[in-house]
């Protein structure tokens, strides 16, 4: 999908974004039965990185590595060794549905580092929408969870969140000419260094199963679940404000409730009603724009 192509339809191509993610953390939780959390994050994101130079090549782009390079070292430290590392142990630890829950800080957090790296404005009405819709986020997700929550898998999430925002604005900053290249060049490298990572604290390959689900999850993680979707994630980026655009992502637990309700025969709570007025609500107040003179 071209940049060209995302950018004349924004709306179609959020809408595929937040189908994909919404379905994500069920998906990764699957992964993690099968193969140990740092190693499953690396091979993810390595297998992604590789489908995007490939098609980085065939395109005839450049990486503009001179121009670039500190961006993309940012990108490989915080979108992935940070990001995806501590999303994947949050995951671990936690119930997918919280772990969803801690994650969606980001959109919060990218509006007060757009704020001051982008000059972005952050409005009363725009931090109104985020608060709301994190708040909708929340009830959505922990109406239902009893037990202890792991304190560990909590920080790993917080940190997953704060990494992803830090990235994101790093790359609406330096304003890429390939989005392509920006994205495939720290998957491969931060990738490498998650799989190093773990091998050094123990995981070993041994310890994968190669089952066909495994793989299915696997291949779909890499080629959708982070090739896909980050191109379209970046390509908004880059064609909107970063505030608006991450507070949109809000919409992503909602989607997975809903499809829970429709397909799976999950229950519709008066929380889950709640949350998903409140979700809404707050992506409209994000969204709206300032009342002109």
């Amino acid at each position: 999908m071209s940049r060209s192509l995302i950018t004349r339809h924004p709306h179609q191509a959020l809408a595929l974004l937040i189908l994909i993610w919404g379905v994500g953390y069920p998906i990764m939780k699957v992964g993690l039965a099968y193969c140990p959390p740092l190693l499953f994050a690396g091979l993810r994101a390595i297998g992604g990185g590789l489908l995007l130079a490939m098609l980085a090549l065939r395109r005839g782009e450049a990486p503009d590595l001179a121009g670039t390079w500190p961006a993309l070292t940012l990108s490989a430290l915080f979108n992935v060794l940070l990001f995806f590392g501590l999303s994947t142990l949050s995951v671990k630890l936690l119930p997918a549905g919280i772990a969803s829950v801690v994650l969606y800080l980001q959109p919060i957090f990218i509006a007060g580092l757009a704020h001051v790296w982008l000059g972005e404005r952050l409005t009363r009405t725009k931090l109104a929408g985020l608060l709301l819709g994190f708040g909708g986020v929340a009830a959505i997700m922990v109406h239902g969870i009893d037990g202890v929550l792991s304190p560990l898998g909590l920080a790993y999430g917080v940190g997953s969140a704060a990494a992803w925002a830090i990235g994101t604005v790093a790359f609406k900053r330096a304003a890429p000419r390939s989005i392509l290249w920006f994205i495939s060049l720290p998957f491969v490298i931060g990738g490498s260094l998650i799989v190093l990572g773990g091998l050094l604290l123990g995981e070993r390959w041994a310890d994968i199963a190669w089952t066909p689900t495994f793989v299915l999850v696997l291949g779909y993680g890499a080629a959708v679940g982070l090739s896909l979707s980050w191109t379209l994630w970046l390509a908004l980026v880059a064609a909107g404000e970063a505030s608006r655009m991450a507070g949109n992502t809000f919409l992503v637990p909602l989607v997975s409730v809903v499809a829970g309700t429709l397909f799976l025969g999950e229950p519709l709570t008066i929380m889950l009603a709640a949350g998903g007025a409140a979700v809404i609500g707050g992506v409209y107040l994000v969204n709206r724009l300032p009342a002109t003179p």
